[in-house]
């Protein structure tokens, strides 16, 4: 068992193989850091330990723009 939360932050390059990551929702929204427009996916991910947060993420670039 893992004592360290899981922690996701704006900017990190999302890895879905890293953590069980399950398709939650589509945003309206376009990337933060990339020019992209295609529109932001929704992710519930849960670690190892059962600890689950949702981030919102860039298909082109990957990263992270959000949590919610």
């Amino acid at each position: 068992m893992n004592d360290m939360p899981l922690v996701i932050s704006t900017g990190q390059i999302f890895k879905p193989f890293a953590w069980k990551a399950n398709f939650d929702m589509e945003f309206s929204s376009e990337c933060m850091y990339c020019d992209s427009d295609k529109r932001l996916v929704g992710y519930t991910v849960e670690d190892e330990d059962g600890s689950a947060m949702r981030v919102a993420i860039c298909p082109v670039c990957q990263k992270v723009n959000a949590r919610y």
